[in-house]
């Protein structure tokens, strides 16, 4: 199968129709492709990342006006599969020569089981000691070529530690990844290929990425058409930005694998339920590519490292996505890059789109070394802002928002504890789910804060914005405290302890200090 021409990637059409296409046909008009449908949401994150890697690699816009004609008129399939041709040699999956993402060499070892390419599948000490409780061992025996494909691009691409000289990814063990994407409300089609080329770099913005644009053979873009960099101690070598292609980044390869094709049995897929001629094993060696310096990738956002200065690629916490990391997401400061792709729709980079036409999707896995402990998603408001000195004021007051949220965040989680607790700093036990919960709660509030502030700021109307997001962070708060601080036994309750938390939580609430920086009124009287 090749990955570029054959069909295998699942799909959902218009008409609610899924079915398996070949990259090229993303454009088709009868009937537009819609949407990924992969069985796993993590195969859906990976797909979209092959496939923006896909059309970056073999049909990168020229300019800003190139890229601006094929979202408003997409290509005929006929060109894009014209497109891929000359790339064809690196896309084999089962070949007798280079297998895409595999290692250029045949492997001798011990094989593994097909299900430990999937990094939620429990392996190694997890399965000696029998504490799969979650996810169980064995429901994975044997996957289609199309699963392969995809978890195998999917664990390169998020490859965490994996034991001595098991490489993670470019991007680091389970990198976030955020795109931009249509909103569905707003002028521009939500087809699969929109939600793919808004994410597409022109050539220009290519030749600003990290990498070396000097190394220009096929094997400087995908590592497995040669002979692997492997990483030894004494004999390996690391692979900096100066080492590759900068399209390298969309076609990491951190793990040594070879897929047994010899070993193939009919039958239904363990995912998908395809029927087809299933793989059961792999063989891996550690010392694989490792990808070391300042390498950014393009759909990452990034902290800036405060010793060494070099970008960072962030990663998903057990908090999950919320709001109080959307700035870090969007707007660039000196110690934070947005990814790439999301930067290029600020006023300065030249891209224009209406602001209600786009959303930001954020994924990735929140990984413990090299167990998964969930994987999450999100999307969210992406509001675009010609005018340089609004957008100054509405970042600062987007922070306001958040910093005063996760200010009322934390007075819930202590007013509660000091209402179940006779000495709540000595208390055991996580209770960081009442920080998540009031982010959560106040979820909606903030999306419909930061549509209202552009025009709120533009018009300095902000202050009654501000001061209704008070009015949300006093409610959700005063409920969460009557709902978590009355789940304890009546029976061990302390009523006066619980009246007091109750009133010291009001007390921050309607407090100087909070209302000044909402800018409301401190005369008001609390309602």
């Amino acid at each position: 199968m090749n990955l570029t021409i054959d069909p295998w990637i699942p799909i959902r059409r218009q008409s609610g129709a899924e079915e398996r296409i070949a990259p090229w046909q993303i454009t088709e008009t009868d009937d537009p492709v819609i949407a990924l449908a992969a069985p796993r949401p993590d195969f859906n994150g990976a797909l979209m990342q092959f496939l923006i890697g896909l059309f970056q690699t073999a049909a990168a816009p020229a300019d800003q006006d190139a890229w601006v004609e094929w979202l408003e008129t997409p290509p005929p399939p006929g060109e894009l599969k014209a497109r891929f041709e000359p790339f064809l040699d690196a896309f084999a999956l089962d070949a007798d020569g280079p297998r895409f993402l595999q290692d250029f060499d045949e492997l001798e070892g011990e094989a593994n089981p097909i299900d430990a390419l999937l990094i939620d599948e429990p392996t190694g000490q997890t399965l000696r000691n029998n504490t799969d409780h979650f996810v169980k061992r064995g429901r994975i025996d044997a996957l289609c070529p199309a699963c392969t494909a995809t978890a195998l691009f999917t664990l390169q691409t998020n490859a965490p530690s994996g034991g001595a000289g098991h490489r993670t990814s470019l991007r680091g063990g389970g990198p976030l990844t955020t795109l931009v994407v249509p909103d569905p409300e707003g002028g521009l089609p939500d087809t699969l290929w929109s939600r793919l080329w808004l994410n597409v770099l022109d050539a220009n913005a290519v030749r600003s990425l990290s990498g070396n644009p000097e190394r220009s053979e096929h094997s400087d873009i995908f590592p497995w058409l040669a002979p692997t960099r492997t990483s030894e101690p004494r004999t390996g070598q690391a692979t900096t930005p100066a080492d590759a292609n900068p399209l390298q980044m969309y076609w990491g390869m951190p793990r040594r694998i070879r897929i047994d094709w010899t070993k193939r049995t009919a039958g239904a897929c363990s995912l998908c339920g395809e029927q087809a001629e299933r793989v059961q094993q792999y063989v891996t060696r550690n010392y694989g590519v490792n990808y070391t310096g300042p390498w950014q990738h393009p759909l990452s956002p990034h902290y800036v490292d405060k010793k060494s200065g070099a970008p960072m690629p962030v990663h998903a916490q057990p908090e999950g996505l919320t709001y109080r990391h959307w700035l870090d997401w969007v707007e660039r400061s000196e110690s934070r890059l947005p990814a790439r792709v999301v930067e290029l729709f600020n006023p300065d980079s030249g891209r224009r789109l209406p602001e209600e036409q786009l959303r930001l999707w954020v994924f990735g896995y929140d990984m413990d070394n090299m167990k998964a402990r969930c994987w999450y998603e999100a999307t969210f408001p992406l509001v675009l802002i010609d005018d340089s000195e609004i957008r100054h004021e509405f970042v600062q007051r987007v922070q306001t928002l958040i910093d005063t949220a996760s200010e009322v965040a934390g007075y819930v989680q202590t007013c509660i504890k000091e209402a179940w607790f006779k000495r709540p700093k000595d208390a055991r036990g996580d209770t960081s789910f009442l920080k998540a919960a009031f982010f959560q709660h106040t979820e909606a509030g903030f999306q419909d804060s930061l549509r209202a502030l552009k025009q709120a700021v533009a018009a300095r109307e902000d202050n009654r914005l501000l001061a209704a997001w008070h009015a949300t962070l006093r409610k959700v708060a005063l409920d969460l405290f009557d709902f978590w601080a009355g789940e304890g036994d009546p029976a061990f309750g302390d009523p006066r302890r619980l009246a007091m938390a109750h009133k010291k939580l009001t007390g921050l609430l309607n407090g100087r200090k909070l209302k000044d920086r909402l800018m409301v009124n401190t005369q008001e009287e609390a309602a």
